[in-house]
């Protein structure tokens, strides 16, 4: 068991009795010479009253009268006590003397007691300082504890908070494992709808193909039976087989870095249009055997959908991705027009008969648009 710990007041009371002990002893030895001068100084006090009283008895005896052998005898002890007197009174001189002496060291001693009380109570006075200063921070230091003991209160809280925040955050995360887990397999069943929405849109693209095929293949037969003899088609009869179909590729070249969405032909000139997923209109020239390039029309900001020439063939109209159409000059290659269609996607044009640039735009699900345009003068758009 712990020792309770001493009073305060007790040990600066000891400390101050020890002090006190420590400086008189340097005076000691003057303090026992005073107090043995001063018992001497009064015995010898004492006997001079002795003394005073013994010669005016002595004087008064004398005065008596002279008489026979008593006058003789009073005359010799006068003699010896005039002596002894005188003898008293050099011892007496010396005592004052010794006595004044001691006077004026008891001076010094006072002023030093003075000057030590002085110092006693400038010492008081620090040490009531100290003592108000010391319960200053005795109260302080209770405070303190206090404020300890509160921050300990919470920091226990904070800790079962942080704890339950912790578990909080852990099913938080449970949760959210289990809601990406089920958009997991969501997106997989949404995948595999899309790939069967693909398949089924792939097949409806190939039976369209095929159909189209079929069509056109039908249109060429009726085409060449329409045909009056062989000599009307010249060095092109070679391309054709016993059927009247091509047996053969013409050209085949990279038009475009990625897919290709739309070919035209010039309605005056050799000359081949075609866009693609590169955002580009590309032309070719195809009259001299050969396909060389002649042209990149640029501008779009999404892939070409479909392009169309005017009928003099110096003009060239694109649909794209964006929203948008263009209009480009087959000889310089210059953007002449760009008209946003924000409400619509555009994926087909169609050239209308007739003088100006007149186009339609087509969407599918949609009634047609007209787009129309003279020259160089803004599109616009009508129903």
């Amino acid at each position: 068991m712990a020792m309770k710990p001493e009073n305060w007041r007790d040990i600066i009371a000891d400390r101050l009795r020890e002090r006190n002990k420590n400086e008189t002893s340097r005076y000691a030895d003057i303090i026992h010479y005073n107090n043995r001068l001063f018992d001497t100084a009064v015995k010898l006090r004492q006997e001079n009253l002795d003394l005073k009283i013994d010669k005016k008895i002595r004087d008064s005896a004398s005065a008596v009268g002279p008489g026979g052998s008593a006058s003789g005898f009073n005359a010799d002890v006068a003699a010896i006590t005039n002596a002894q007197i005188q003898a008293l009174e050099k011892k007496v001189l010396a005592q004052q003397e010794e006595l004044t002496e001691l006077h004026k060291r008891k001076g010094e001693h006072s002023q030093m007691v003075i000057n030590l009380n002085q110092k006693l109570s400038e010492l008081q006075r620090l040490l009531t300082e100290k003592e108000r200063a010391l319960a200053e921070q005795t109260a302080m230091c209770v405070m303190l504890k206090d404020e300890l003991e509160e921050m300990k209160a919470s920091h226990v809280t904070i800790k079962d908070e942080s704890l339950a925040s912790q578990l909080r955050a852990n099913t938080a995360e449970d949760k959210l494992r289990l809601v990406q887990d089920e958009n997991t397999k969501l997106l997989n069943l949404l995948m595999e709808y899309k790939s069967r929405d693909a398949e089924i849109m792939n097949k409806e693209n190939d039976k369209f193909l095929k159909e189209k095929k079929a069509r056109i293949e039908s249109e060429l037969e009726r085409a060449i039976r329409d045909i009056p003899g062989p000599s009307t088609l010249g060095p092109d009869l070679d391309r054709f087989d016993i059927d009247g179909l091509p047996e053969g590729v013409e050209f085949k070249f990279d038009a475009h870095d990625g897919e290709v969405n739309a070919v035209r032909w010039s309605p005056i000139e050799r000359i081949v249009a075609t866009g693609g997923a590169d955002r580009k209109v590309k032309l070719w020239d195809v009259g001299k055997g050969v396909c060389e390039q002649r042209g990149v029309l640029v501008g779009s900001n999404q892939g070409i959908n479909s392009v169309e020439f005017d009928t003099t063939g110096s003009m060239i109209l694109a649909a794209s991705n964006d929203s948008a159409s263009r209009m480009w000059s087959v000889v310089d290659h210059r953007l002449r027009v760009s008209v946003a269609l924000l409400l619509f996607e555009l994926n087909n044009l169609k050239p209308f008969t007739g003088a100006g640039l007149i186009y339609s735009v087509y969407r599918r699900g949609f009634k047609p648009i007209v787009l129309g345009s003279s020259a160089f003068r803004p599109i616009r758009i009508r129903s």
